[in-house]
């Protein structure tokens, strides 16, 4: 009897156990090491802002945020979950209607989306929507100007300078 358990055991060692699965969370050499802190990349949505002030006259975006910074707003209110298009259409209708962004941006919820608040504004939704598609077409082809920039400190040990050419 003891030689069947022994001889059980020397074949169930040789199987995998569960403990020696793989499953994709392991420690490195470097787990205890401080690294960078976690953060969230924001960089598109805040190039976004900034191309957008760049498609707008700054009389408008000053009359329609009421504010001296513009592109904050904007990205204030992409971060709290407006879409680029939707952004750009309730710039419109507060370009057009002369109605505040805050005050549109409040009683957009409660209007049912832009449909319900473009009609409680006499706009037409869709035209609305379209030009704020265009609007956010030249926008979004503008982004790249104001993406930041990693310019690196030092070349590579053993790298020829960049000015050099073979």
């Amino acid at each position: 009897m003891k030689r069947l358990v022994l001889l059980l055991c020397l074949l169930a060692g040789s199987l995998p156990a569960g403990a020696q699965v793989f499953l994709g969370a392991e420690v490195g050499p470097d787990a205890f090491l401080k690294g960078d802190s976690a953060r969230i990349d924001t960089s598109g949505e805040d190039a976004f802002s900034w191309a957008l002030t760049a498609e707008v006259s700054s009389a408008t975006l000053y009359a329609v945020f009421e504010s001296t910074t513009p592109e904050r707003e904007i990205l204030r209110y992409l971060r709290g979950g407006f879409y680029r298009q939707e952004l750009a259409a309730v710039l419109l209708l507060s370009e057009r209607k002369g109605v505040p962004f805050k005050k549109l941006a409040e009683e957009l919820p409660k209007a049912g989306g832009l449909r319900g608040l473009a009609s409680k504004h006499g706009a037409d939704a869709m035209a609305l929507f379209k030009e704020a598609g265009a609007l956010k077409a030249a926008a979004d082809e503008r982004v790249p100007l104001f993406l930041p920039v990693k310019i690196p400190t030092a070349p590579a040990a053993g790298a020829p300078p960049p000015d050099e050419k073979d």
